[in-house]
C-alpha cells in the first residue's frame, strides 16, 4: 500500500515519533531490500492469517530531491521515498468508507479513507511506468480507466476538468506519456507499443504458445483502443 505523507510529518519531531510509535504498536518493522539493507520508507508486517502487508511511505520533495526517485534524508528510522508530483493526491482525492478488521485482533472498525482519485492515480501510475517500466504500473492505470464505475463519460469529464485546474501541467504531462506509450502515431500502431504489451504480458503471461500469443495480441489492441478513445474524446471536446 502506497501512502503519501506530508513533509511536515518528517520535519515535526512530535509527529515523526507518533508515526513511528504507531507503526511499531501495530507490529510493523522496517523491510529489507534484496541486499539485506533495512529500508526506512518501506515497513511491513503479517496479518493473523499470514498475509504480508507492506506500507511504502511516499512524499513529494522537489526542493530536497529534485526530480529523482530516492529516499529522503532523515535522522531517525522513518523516511519517505521521493515521488515527483505525488502531492497531487492531497487535492485530487476521494473519500470512501471502509470496514475492516484491525491488526492484532483488535476488532472491526469503520473508517473514512482518503484515496487518490482516478485522475491523480492515473497520473502517478503513468509517471511510474515511464520511469521504471514495471508492467504492473501499466496494468493498474488501464484497469482503473477501463473499470471506472461511472464509465468512460465520467473519466473524460474528470480529465477535462482537472486539465484546466491547479494541476493541469501534471495532468497534461501524464496524457503525453499515455499518448507516447499506448496510442498509435504516424510511425507505429498503438498495440505494438510498450504500454499495451506490458499490460498483456502482466495479465496473460509470456508463454509462446499460439493461443497465448493470440490472446495477448487481442488484449494489446483492446488496451490501445481504450487509451486512444480517451485521448480522442478529450481532443474532440477541445482540451487537447
Amino acid at each position: 500500500m502506497d501512502i503519501v505523507i506530508d513533509l511536515q510529518i518528517l520535519a515535526d519531531t512530535e509527529a515523526y515519533h507518533t508515526l513511528e510509535d504507531n507503526l511499531k504498536k501495530m507490529g510493523f518493522e522496517r523491510a529489507e531490500n534484496d541486499a539485506g539493507k533495512k529500508l526506512s520508507w518501506r515497513w511491513q508486517t503479517r496479518t493473523e492469517h499470514g498475509a504480508l502487508m507492506v506500507l511504502e511511505l511516499l512524499a513529494d520533495a522537489p526542493d530536497i530531491a529534485g526530480g529523482k526517485v530516492q529516499p529522503l534524508p532523515t535522522e531517525g528510522t522513518i523516511s519517505a521515498l521521493n515521488i515527483p508530483h505525488s502531492s497531487i493526491v492531497f487535492d485530487l482525492h476521494q473519500v470512501t468508507e471502509i470496514q475492516a478488521e484491525l491488526l492484532g485482533g483488535n476488532g472491526i472498525a469503520t473508517e473514512n479513507i482518503r484515496h487518490a482519485s482516478l485522475v491523480s492515480f492515473t497520473c502517478l501510475k503513468s509517471f511510474a511506468f515511464d520511469q521504471r517500466f514495471e508492467r504492473k504500473d501499466a496494468h493498474d492505470l488501464v484497469y482503473c480507466i477501463d473499470h471506472a464505475p461511472e464509465g468512460m463519460d465520467a473519466v473524460v469529464e474528470s480529465f477535462r476538468k482537472e486539465r484546466s485546474g491547479k494541476h493541469g501541467a501534471v495532468v497534461e504531462a501524464s496524457l503525453t506519456i499515455l499518448r507516447s506509450r499506448f496510442a498509435g502515431d504516424e510511425k507505429t500502431e498503438g498495440y505494438r507499443k510498450d504500454g499495451p504489451i506490458s499490460v498483456a504480458k502482466f495479465e496473460l503471461g509470456e508463454g509462446d504458445e499460439p493461443e497465448q500469443r493470440e490472446a495477448r495480441a487481442l488484449r494489446q489492441r483492446q488496451v490501445s483502443d481504450l487509451i486512444e478513445q480517451l485521448l480522442a474524446r478529450l481532443a474532440r471536446e477541445g482540451t487537447a
